[in-house]
């Protein structure tokens, strides 16, 4: 058995420049706050090519034409005295069924774009490298992309409703009479934007792909509308209204309806309440199952 004596044993060192950080320790609200305008950033396209900006465009134009005809017919009326009740225009709660077409869309096209680049490149543990949680990194990813959803429900909504109050005899006296729309109108976006963004977080969580994810989400809305719409059929009365509650996108119909005043709905409220609360609580029991052990 040889012995080797560390006495003779020689060792360099070598100054390869490296330097500790010395700047400001940034905090993890701002961390958030990166991660929340990345997501709006890449829910819109920006910072890339032209063509990754044109789907967004149309999606949202598509959710904004409806109000530009609207406000050109109410400013056309109005410039000649006219009525614009009688014109029959969309109420704001069936201007909000309008939206949630290109609002699906929009989620199923663009919804995978916050979770299927980061998983397919793997960069997750880069972000936890940051004084951030897995809890953190999605929240932020949400919040992200439901404030998109949000704005494309709000800004047309607000503009019908500056453009009606300042196109009436007496804006101020229009304004003292609708003194619950802003309100309406706040509530039910949120409402719509909520259960269309968890779901469209949710199954893009499931791959790395996003047409895969895209093809998916728009198959899961779509899908439960015609199930629920069969079975609500073959079944009669309480029993058929009942099974019309597989449709995702139920609930905020009929909350729409209870929310600004108009039509009614075969069940409670509070069933619809409850049904839009059990999608987004489920929405994120799945995206915490799915992300729980990247931080491991």
């Amino acid at each position: 058995m040889t012995t080797v004596d560390h006495r003779d044993a020689t060792g360099e060192v070598f100054d390869l420049g490296y330097r500790p950080y010395e700047g400001d320790r940034e905090s993890r609200t701002l961390a958030l706050r990166v991660i929340w305008r990345d997501s709006i950033r890449s829910s819109l396209g920006l910072g890339r090519s032209l063509s990754s900006k044109l789907l967004p465009i149309v999606i949202i134009g598509l959710a904004f034409a409806p109000a530009v005809i609207m406000m050109v017919i109410i400013g056309f009326v109005a410039s000649f005295g006219g009525d614009v009740e009688e014109f029959g225009l969309p109420s704001n709660a069936e201007y909000y069924g309008f939206a949630s077409v290109p609002l699906m869309l929009f989620g199923a096209a663009l919804g995978p774009e916050m979770f299927c680049p980061d998983r397919r490149s793997g960069v997750l543990a880069l972000y936890l490298v940051r004084p951030i949680t897995v809890r953190d990194y999605l929240v932020a990813r949400w919040l992200g992309f439901f404030t998109v959803s949000l704005g494309i429900l709000w800004l047309p909504q607000l503009l019908l409703f500056a453009t009606r109050a300042f196109t009436a005899d007496n804006p101020l006296e229009w304004l003292q009479d609708h003194p619950k729309l802003l309100p309406q109108i706040a509530l039910s976006g949120i409402a719509l934007a909520a259960l269309l963004t968890t779901i469209a977080l949710a199954v893009s969580s499931f791959t790395d792909r996003r047409p895969y994810a895209a093809a998916t989400i728009l198959g899961l809305l779509i899908g439960s509308i015609v199930v629920a719409q069969i079975a609500s059929e073959l079944a009669a009365g309480t029993t058929g209204d009942w099974l019309e509650l597989m449709n995702l996108l139920l609930p905020v119909d009929y909350l729409n309806n209870w929310i600004f005043g108009e039509g009614s709905s075969p069940l409670s409220p509070a069933v619809y309440i409850g049904q839009l609360i059990a999608i987004v609580l489920g929405g994120w029991v799945v995206l915490w199952w799915r992300y729980r052990g990247a931080s491991s």
